[in-house]
């Protein structure tokens, strides 16, 4: 017979005592727990091992998903639960009640934020083994977090580099950036890697709630010096106000050089911020967090205790070709090297 709300409300520790798996529809789970299920794959079968997907609901996350469950779908259920910027720690710690997962899947840095205070809430005691992706500057994000790993979103400086000389002439490969005091770990690190190839890298330091003109001078003094600007994935230097009123503007006066950038948001047609951008493929990426998975599987659900974060194995370019003929000179075969043209 199949469950309604009224057989759910009378039998309490079917959730409150057991793991539904893929039990009871979507449906029924929204309806009696208030959880927000996206979507599940799985045969159905209620004994199969369930991995909880904490995500919003996004194109970038559903091809992340996608990746996921193309390797996972025959042997486990796949549960996603719908985590945004308004969740609370309360809501992660709902639905692992409910599901009781085998193994986590933590998509963006407000899920990961969610779940972190879940984890502080002394609610719990254990806690399943997690992987974390779609994560901005992910190896200090999770430092602190019980049994989780994860795969970088940053693809690393020298490879966008890299990528970048084989599609526009440039004076030389001196690369500026804005950083704020907490991303300079991160930065110096970055800085390291592109030493070896003789890049050079110029930093501006601003201070951590840097204003519009604090970002605009330091925009101008960047490009005195180098030739290519590096902007960070920092959430507190990529607000709205902040791009339409700084980089904006400070990127548009002469004179011009190309911006890269590690979001595809950041890359649009209609305003000129990010010229180019190398970023993780979202369906490799959830392939890649699969054969995390498996491999925990394999070992118990448990999380080896010397595993570390992973860079992303797949990468997809994309360019903004206004952009780049109003401004840069092209390469020849430069549009063979790139997967996503804006203009």
């Amino acid at each position: 017979m199949a469950l309604t709300r009224r057989t759910i409300l009378g039998s309490v520790p079917f959730f409150f005592g057991l793991a539904v798996g893929c039990a009871a529809s979507t449906n029924e789970i929204t309806a009696f727990t208030g959880l927000r299920e996206i979507t599940r794959s799985g045969t159905g079968n209620s004994r199969l091992p369930t991995i909880l997907v904490l995500m919003p609901d996004t194109p970038q996350t559903r091809e992340v998903w996608k990746g996921l469950t193309d390797e996972l779908s025959e042997g486990y259920c796949v549960i996603a639960v719908r985590i945004d910027h308004s969740s609370e720690s309360i809501a992660v710690g709902e639905a692992i009640r409910v599901y009781q997962p085998s193994a986590l899947v933590l998509m963006n840095n407000p899920t990961l934020k969610a779940y972190k205070a879940y984890q502080a809430s002394g609610k719990a005691a254990k806690f399943p083994p997690a992987v974390v992706v779609m994560t901005s500057f992910l190896e200090g994000q999770v430092q602190g977090v019980a049994n989780a790993t994860g795969i970088n979103y940053e693809i690393p400086l020298i490879t966008v580099i890299t990528n970048l000389r084989r599609l526009l002439k440039l004076g030389s490969e001196r690369v500026g950036v804005v950083v704020r005091e907490p991303l300079a770990a991160f930065v110096s690190k970055e800085v390291q890697l592109a030493r070896r190839e003789k890049i050079r890298v110029v930093t501006e330091f601003v201070s951590a709630d840097a204003n519009a003109s604090e970002i605009k001078r330091a925009i101008r003094r960047l490009k005195g010096e180098a030739d290519v600007v590096w902007i960070l994935n920092d959430d507190r230097l990529l607000s709205p106000r902040l791009i339409s009123e700084a980089w904006l503007p400070g990127l548009e006066e002469r004179p011009w050089v190309p911006t890269i950038v590690g979001a595809g948001s950041l890359v649009l047609a209609e305003r000129a911020l990010g010229t180019f951008a190398v970023l993780p493929d979202h369906v490799g990426l959830g392939a890649q967090a699969a054969s995390v998975l498996l491999d925990m599987a394999d070992n118990g659900w448990t999380l080896d205790p010397g595993a570390s974060v992973q860079m992303p194995l797949s990468t997809t370019t994309t360019m903004d070709l206004g952009q780049v003929k109003e401004r840069f000179v092209m390469r020849d075969g430069a549009m063979q090297q790139v997967d996503r043209v804006v203009e």
